[in-house]
């Protein structure tokens, strides 16, 4: 349970200064020349192959704390709490000695060490949430608007709008969306029960009401996607409309 504190205080060390040998981790030289050293008998135990290269891997528990100390600026929004990490640290720092003097850790050490890995991986989870939002990664549609004056948004409300055509009006349809990447969007339109299906580089559908649309609550499904995206990127907004026959 020790190794898994270090290795995710080393994960985190990572994910905010990086794992270059050159990386601002603000130690002194002879501790990054330990490491160093460390990192060369490694090489040669493996005869330079399967060794860890990242020189972070080489640190000791308390080189870990001493890089969090140095930058705390830059681990202030996932640790939070200065006082209280210097807390759980010295705790697992002083069960790394007990081990290492041939002792066994206690149960309620035991419950202790595990709750202090768990509070580490759940602080980082936490900043990680904050940090990636939905809308850093997927398209959105923001507003779709009609030329009867109708609007629909996210709102579940507004959603029930349901604009009134007949039998041969001409229907527009503005789609507003947004990807955060800007990639190219591209648009959709459909009815499930009818034939009414468009796909357009366009932003703006125009067609006309035909009879596979009449009803009191017709459901059109609007999508937004991006093609040329690594990962499925579509947004899907549903509106219903009332249509009378002619």
């Amino acid at each position: 349970m020790i190794q898994q504190y270090i290795t995710t205080l080393r994960q985190l060390i990572i994910n905010i200064l990086g794992d270059a040998d050159n990386s601002n981790y603000k130690v002194s030289k002879e501790i990054s020349d330990k490491w160093s050293a460390k990192r060369a008998n490694a090489k040669k135990q493996n005869d330079g192959f399967l060794f860890e290269k990242r020189i972070i891997f080489y640190s000791d528990l308390e080189d870990l704390k001493l890089i969090i100390e140095n930058n705390w600026k830059d681990f202030l929004p996932v640790l939070f709490d200065k006082k209280r990490f210097e807390v759980f640290f010295n705790e697992v720092l002083q069960f790394q000695k007990t081990q290492n003097n041939g002792q066994e850790l206690i149960q309620s050490q035991e419950h202790l060490l595990n709750g202090i890995v768990q509070d580490l991986k759940n602080a980082i989870t936490i900043y990680n949430n904050k940090k990636n939002q939905v809308d850093d990664y997927f398209i959105s549609i923001s507003k779709i608007s009609d030329n009867l004056g109708t609007s629909w948004n996210g709102n579940h409300k507004e959603n029930q709008r349901k604009p009134i055509l007949k039998v041969g009006d001409d229907y527009e349809l503005l789609i507003e969306a947004n990807d955060p990447k800007d990639r190219k969007i591209e648009y959709q339109i459909f009815h499930f029960a009818g034939k009414l299906r468009i796909n357009q580089e366009s932003n703006r559908f125009q067609f006309k009401i035909d009879d596979s649309l009449i009803g009191q609550s017709s459901m059109l499904v609007i999508k937004a996607f991006t093609k040329e995206s690594d990962y499925k990127n579509e947004s899907i907004l549903k509106i219903n409309i009332t249509v009378l026959p002619k």
